[in-house]
């Protein structure tokens, strides 16, 4: 298995706690919605390493 680069892990989180963050505030996502945007995310960041 391959590992992981420190720098494209944190970037990943940075913005997995930034969309929690925005929809924090606006509620305009449900909790549904916002795993499947996260899970969009993760796997992005997946292919990239």
């Amino acid at each position: 298995m391959k590992e992981i680069k420190k720098e494209l892990l944190q970037e990943m989180a940075f913005q997995v706690l930034h969309m929690e963050r925005k929809n924090l505030r606006s509620r305009a996502k449900s909790d549904q919605k916002m795993a499947e945007e996260l899970q969009k995310v993760i796997a992005d960041y997946a292919r990239r390493r």
